[in-house]
């Protein structure tokens, strides 16, 4: 193949040519103006390639440092046009990178955000290659600076470290529950899974730390709920069949020890019901959908104070205890009527089951910051601090034998808590020890402010 000259060095090259011919065959002026036309051939040469050269050498630097409109000269003179062509293929497979480079990034950005449980990515030696946010949190160290650190450098978390080597070592997949060292109080679930070559050699592994601190405590409540669930129908039904087989083996030749029998079954029976309809009532109380299917109306205050009176009444009266009122009467909610009689009467109820005989009860309404606060007031023996706060739950009790003999479910407090959830209300309690103790349902307002046009509480269905 015939190698291409370069213009540039033919012309002055030939102009020295004609200069020594000028020089041998001809005058030396002849000569010394062939040489003058040479060297200004030669300066105009090297002038245009400086030129490109230029051109080229601006052109790379914007294209390096980025600038998306740069480009090589579309044309330059002599040798340089090779050298132009291969600086034009290397600036697009730069910017091709570039491009990808950035998607990639891009890719990864939103995989972070989007992703909500901590990511951790290691090498086959469990140093970081790549942490997002919520795993730094999590585990209590800087994501930027822990890349190419071991991960047990970067955090103290003995339960973490013998499930990455446990991982590490099997090559399988391995979870558990930890409490990560950044987040105290926290409970995650710690997935490590392993990644391999084609070779099956342990190439890296991957860590996805969960927040599963509210579905962990979901579960224990469940649990506890059904223990608790078991007792409390284990002891009625343990007595209604001892009480029962008894009486079919002994026969009713005796009349009294009959019927005080007859007695014990019928009290465990009820209170075997009572705690049937309690959790029946929590159930409907707990759902998400009981919102839309209860129907709320304007209910006079008074009108709840009358029907708890007349369906409480003779259990206080029994004891000597007196049901007092205070406050404006005809105030108004916005509630469900029998939802709202059913949370009143659990308050009363468990008044009257605390307090001692011949002292009373106070129920009182007011306005409070757009809401109704209707107060239950007792003289009791009141509430230890310590107490307060688990107060409503499921089955918790102040003093549990006092309680089944009061014939308490434990499920009073925990139904009439979710009833002012259910009304966007609540309920609170101010109680000390010797001073009884005073428990505020806050339930909205009536929509209707006039006493003549607020109802009475009637029997609605929920």
């Amino acid at each position: 193949m015939t190698r291409r000259q370069d213009p540039n060095i033919l012309i002055p090259l030939a102009a020295l040519l004609a200069m020594t011919l000028a020089w041998w065959w001809s005058s030396p002026a002849t000569a010394a103006a062939t040489g003058l036309v040479a060297m200004v051939a030669l300066l105009v040469a090297g002038l245009t390639r400086g030129s490109d050269l230029g051109r080229m050498t601006r052109a790379l630097r914007r294209i390096v440092g980025g600038d998306r409109g740069a480009s090589m000269p579309l044309r330059v003179h002599g040798g340089l046009a090779a050298m132009n062509r291969a600086a034009q293929d290397l600036a697009s497979a730069l910017s091709g990178t570039r491009e990808a480079l950035a998607s990639e990034r891009l890719r990864r950005r939103i995989l972070e955000e989007a992703l909500r449980e901590g990511l951790v990515i290691l090498d086959g030696q469990q140093r970081v290659i790549v942490a997002n946010e919520n795993a730094g949190r999590m585990l209590g160290f800087e994501p930027g600076s822990a890349r190419g650190r071991l991960l047990q450098e970067c955090t103290r978390c003995p339960a973490l470290n013998e499930l990455l080597d446990a991982a590490f070592e099997s090559g399988s997949r391995r979870q558990t529950d930890l409490e990560p060292p950044g987040a105290p109080g926290l409970v995650a679930e710690a997935i490590v899974a392993c990644v391999t070559d084609e070779t099956g050699r342990l190439v890296g592994g991957l860590l996805l730390l969960g927040d599963v601190t509210a579905q962990r405590s979901l579960d224990r409540m469940r649990s506890d709920f059904a223990a608790n669930v078991s007792h409390e129908l284990r002891t009625p039904i343990t007595n209604i069949r001892g009480y029962v087989e008894t009486l079919l083996q002994v026969g009713l030749e005796d009349p009294e020890t009959a019927r005080r029998f007859l007695d014990i079954v019928h009290r465990n029976a009820s209170r075997l019901g009572a705690l049937v309809e309690d959790l029946l009532s929590l159930s409907f109380v707990e759902s998400p959908a009981s919102r839309e299917r209860i129907e709320m109306t304007d209910v006079r205050v008074g009108g709840l104070f009358d029907w708890v009176e007349a369906e409480l009444g003779p259990a206080a009266e029994a004891r000597g205890i007196r049901i007092t009122r205070a406050g404006d009467p005809d105030l108004g909610v916005h509630a469900n009527a029998l939802l709202a009689e059913q949370a009143l009467a659990n308050l009363v109820s468990n008044a009257i089951r605390y307090v001692p005989d011949g002292s009373s009860v106070e129920l009182s309404a007011q306005t409070e910051s757009g809401r109704i606060a209707i107060r239950v007031r007792d003289q009791g023996p009141g509430i230890p601090e310590r107490h307060l706060p688990r107060l409503f739950e499921r089955f918790y009790r102040v003093e549990s034998a006092r309680t089944r003999e009061g014939g308490g479910t434990g499920l009073g407090l925990a139904i009439v808590k979710h009833i002012a959830i259910v009304h966007g209300g609540s309920i609170d309690v101010e109680s000390s020890l010797g001073k009884g103790s005073t428990f505020i349902l806050r339930l909205p307002a009536a929509v209707t402010r006039t006493a003549e046009t607020i109802a009475d509480p009637a029997s609605e269905a929920v």
